[in-house]
């Protein structure tokens, strides 16, 4: 064997620090490898930690924390680094723990095991950081910063209004969507009068129809008028352009810039847009893009979009809109087709509202309009203008799941939303036989419905299931404010009995002289049999149910009029043969009756239009009352292929469908893409198909979902990207309405090391509200305001002075109100700048957090990345903290020399010491050759 000297590597070290070495190298080097911290846990010179063993200690109920075991090898250090080498003993533990849940074939009582350890661990780490005095620093378990800045907040108000693009390229333009008749009112409603400005574009003569040309001849009739609002052009730059080549990204050339309109007003104008000429609009949702691109269901490696559309079919009264410029997959009759913006997994219902809005009902999973939710799913209602602008987003503020089924507009505006939820749901009206009230039945849905007024604040929540799941699945106003829902239940609703497997039920919901939510009656109904409720409409003193009961398409006509539901009439449609009922309307005073099946001769009257083959969507007409009529109808729609209907809408003797289309041609429609959705008007009683449209998406898929009419939400303004009725811009002023916050919720705060104040909110907490509540609840000793940032006001906390602490933790679990806040949870201090660095402004040590939230855990594998996440930066922090210490024990000059030899390479303190245990090794080996 070789002998390695070490001499020779320390002496090329040496070497390499030039006039730092010479004569004075014996002190240097001694100065550089003597110790001024401890050996930290994570060093390669420590002794490796025996993860498995501390592992099995967590799992048997043991402690993580435990000072103890954390040695020191040098004498008189600071305590402080005993406190931090246990934390991070104690973090790692944490960590091998949730790393352990990624384990493949885990059994439940695995799982248990290891979920019972971390919570019990996350307390034990938790009360450890509370209650550790450390001599030098200052360490809380969550964040540390000099501000808290929440997320949510108060718009101020817009005042400006941009349409959607009406031309690309230059601004000089002729612009297609001005082209023909164009003629449209504005009507401006100030202090003491209104003013009707009549739009008429034919009189611009045989002036070029440009965007600015046009903006100029409606600001001269504004002028003219005497108000201050006005229309400018609005530029879109032109999105980059790339495109992979041999795994290579090119840019390209921006596409071509685009140009809209913009209306400027004030707060002392309300602007409102109406058109002479009006025609029905249909609304319809869909999901478009491939759902699984590489054929394999277990990667999830789809990337789809939710999507509003608008179409026009009736040209008589107003002409057609144009194409919209670069829109792809456009077809005829279609408006425009806009994404629905932030984590929307499913869209459950639209509907038209009677101010030419629209709602839209959806579950969501993350963030929605700035809005983040508290559970993994939630309800979110959002509510758009004519042209597909957002006008609002109401989030439930469900604690774990919540899943919206059914969506209603009144006619004065009120909107009722109707689901299930899991976990708890604040300020809602409880049930007596709630799953939520019985541990053991926690995990199970009840059936909830929400009602809001017209400018989407909750009036009211009601909360009423049985022991076993339930569900609301549709909701409808009656005349005289009553709230009707149907839904199912998989054991006895409240008052009501079970009938056997899982029933279908309805249920009415009043007012009492306090305003709070009661129930009027609920009654099941059905088979013995698995049954499911899919339609519901109010006719009059009469409640029309449709529903699927053990294959078959059953509808009931309940009255109600004294009260308690008596049913009255039964119809049985037929054997629906793997089918479905998608949806019940009343029209004209004859019920519409929508599903697919592969049934050719439903008993629901004549058959106007046959059966085509396959699973065929289907329309039926029949007598409200049930009793059998000949002018009773039925019309199937579809091709050879299973075409599947999605949705059902009706209103003034037009009967839509919309839905999937099979492989095959449908009538007059051919194969666009890979999975087509169609669109279609149904004359019944003639067996007509009146108009269609096949379409597709994004990769080929377009998959269709809710439908609604709007009678005269198609009009020029549509052309111009202009919205029918009045422009709003300001939302309501409660963060219950604007967030997911829901009364009840809460957070705590304390100042100076003082007790923790609980801060509840109220279901009408105003930003002025809430402040008032923090600075009393830490006596006066904090500063709070609000920051405006994107036109959004929103909630700032401060140190009231360079001396004060802050500190935030949440509140109950299900009734955190900090993260939907958005406000982190943590210490808030003043900092300042010494000698280029942030300190603590008060002059103590300084203040570091982890970065932890008391709230982590297990249970979903997202929420196990995000914990290993976390842990993982906690432990970073240690070490941030250990060399901060070890920097303030070593001398300066040590530093600086330091820092002169890494510039240059000398060989650091550890090497040195690796070095020598080589050469120990070798000698022992060699026997000192």
């Amino acid at each position: 064997m070789i002998g390695f000297d070490s001499n020779l590597l320390m002496n090329y070290y040496q070497a390499k620090l030039g006039s730092i070495g010479g004569s004075s190298s014996s002190s240097s080097g001694s100065s550089l490898t003597q110790k001024y911290a401890p050996t930290a846990p994570w060093s390669t010179q420590a002794t490796p930690i025996d993860s498995s063993a501390l592992l099995k200690t967590a799992l048997q109920g043991g402690r993580i924390i435990d000072e103890s075991a954390a040695t020191l090898d040098l004498s008189g250090a600071s305590s402080d680094y005993k406190k931090l080498f246990a934390l991070y003993q104690g973090l790692g533990t944490l960590t091998a723990l949730a790393e352990k849940m990624n384990t493949k074939n885990l059994t439940s009582f695995d799982t248990n095991r290891i979920v019972t350890a971390f919570t019990k661990g996350m307390a034990e780490l938790s009360g450890y950081v509370d209650n550790a005095k450390f001599d030098d620093v200052r360490l809380g378990l969550a964040e540390v910063a000099d501000t808290a800045r929440a997320k949510v907040g108060i718009s101020r108000g817009k005042s400006e209004y941009i349409t959607a693009p009406l031309v690309s390229g230059t601004a000089s333009s002729a612009v297609p969507a001005f082209e023909g008749d164009v003629k449209f009112n504005i009507s401006i409603k100030q202090i003491n009068t209104s003013i009707d400005i009549a739009i008429d574009l034919s009189d611009m003569g045989a002036q070029t129809r440009t965007l600015p040309n046009v903006i100029n001849h409606i600001n001269s009739k504004l002028e003219a008028a005497g108000v201050t609002t006005r229309f400018a052009q609005q530029r879109i730059p032109g999105e980059e352009r790339t495109f992979t080549s041999a795994g290579r990204t090119i840019k390209l050339q921006p596409a071509p810039d685009q140009w809209a309109m913009k209306i400027k007003t004030d707060i002392t104008e309300q602007v409102t847009f109406t058109a002479a000429a009006t025609a029905p609009a249909i609304y319809l949702t869909q999901k478009v893009g491939d759902p699984d691109p590489d054929g394999k269901a277990d990667t999830n490696d789809g990337v789809q979009t939710n999507q509003l559309l608008k179409f026009q079919a009736e040209t008589g009264a107003v002409g057609a809109a144009p194409q919209p410029s670069g829109e792809a997959h456009w077809v005829e009759g279609r408006v425009f087709a806009n994404p629905l913006e932030g984590k929307i997994e499913t869209v459950r219902a639209t509907q038209a509202g009677t101010d030419g809005s629209v709602y839209v009902l959806a579950d969501v999973t993350g963030d929605i309009s700035g809005q983040s939710i508290k559970g993994e799913r939630d309800v979110a209602l959002l509510k758009y203008d004519s042209a597909g602008k957002l006008i609002y987003t109401r989030v439930l503020g469900a604690s774990e799941d919540a899943k919206g089924l059914a969506l209603a507009v009144s006619a004065d505006g009120q909107v009722a939303v109707a689901g299930s939820v899991t976990g708890q749901l604040n300020g809602a009206a409880d049930g007596p036989l709630n799953s939520g009230d019985s541990p053991a039945l926690a995990e199970l849905s009840d059936s909830f419905v929400t009602v809001f007024n017209d400018k989407g604040e909750e009036v009211w929540s009601a909360r009423r299931g049985s022991r076993q799941e339930d569900e609301a699945t549709h909701v409808a106003f009656g005349a005289n404010g009553e709230v009707y829902v149907s839904g199912r239940s998989k054991s006895s609703m409240p008052g009501a009995t079970a009938l056997g497997g899982t029933d279908s039920y309805i249920q009415g919901f009043g007012l009492n002289a306090k305003g709070e939510p009661v129930s009027l009656f609920t009654q099941s109904f059905g088979t013995a049999f698995d049954d499911k409720p899919a339609g519901l409409v109010v006719d009059g003193d009469a409640l029309v149910t449709a529903s699927m009961e053990n294959g078959r398409a059953v509808v009931r006509r309940f009255d109600i009029s004294s009260g308690a539901p008596v049913q009255v009439a039964q119809r049985d449609l037929g054997e629906l043969q793997g089918g479905t009922i998608t949806g019940l309307a009343l029209d004209n005073g004859n019920l519409v009756i929508a599903g697919s099946t592969r049934n050719a001769a439903l008993n629901a009257g004549t058959v106007t239009r046959a059966h085509a083959g396959g699973m065929d969507a289907f329309a039926a007409q029949i007598s409200a009352d049930l009793t059998a009529n000949p002018a009773d109808a039925v019309a199937y729609y579809g091709g050879a292929g299973d075409d599947k209907a999605a949705g059902l809408a009706v209103s003034g003797g037009q009967v839509w469908l919309t839905g999937q289309a099979g492989a095959e041609d449908l009538p007059g429609q051919v194969p666009k893409g890979e999975a087509d959705g169609f669109l279609a008007r149904l004359d019944v009683a003639a067996g007509d198909v009146v108009w269609s449209q096949r379409f597709t998406g994004k990769d080929g898929f377009a998959t269709p979902g809710s439908i609604t009419i709007a009678d005269q939400g198609a009009s020029v303004l549509d052309r111009l990207g202009l919205p029918s009725g009045q422009l709003t811009f300001k939302d309501s002023s409660n963060l219950t309405a604007v967030s997911g916050l829901r009364a009840g919720d809460e957070f705590n705060i304390s100042a100076n090391g003082g007790r923790p104040k609980t801060v509840t909110i109220a279901v009408d907490e105003t930003l002025e509200s809430l402040m008032l509540k923090i600075r009393r609840a830490t006596g006066f000793q904090v500063k709070v305001d609000t920051a405006i940032t994107d036109g959004v006001r929103r909630l700032q906390i401060k140190p009231l002075n360079e001396r004060s602490v802050i500190e935030l933790t949440p509140g109950k679990e299900g009734q955190d109100a900090l993260g939907v806040l958005g406000l982190a949870e943590g210490v808030i201090r003043a900092t300042k700048v010494e000698d280029g660095k942030t300190v603590s402004a008060d002059g103590k040590g300084d203040f570091y957090g982890l970065g932890l939230h008391s709230q982590l855990n297990l249970d979903t594998p997202e929420q196990v990345r995000h914990a290993i996440s976390e842990l993982t930066q906690a432990q970073g922090v240690i070490r941030k903290i250990y060399t901060a210490l070890r920097d303030a024990a070593t001398p300066q000059s040590v530093l600086a020399q330091q820092k002169a030899a890494a510039a240059i390479g000398q060989a650091p303190a550890y090497m040195t010491a690796q070095i020598a245990n080589y050469q120990a090794a070798l000698d022992r080996l060699t026997g000192g050759g």
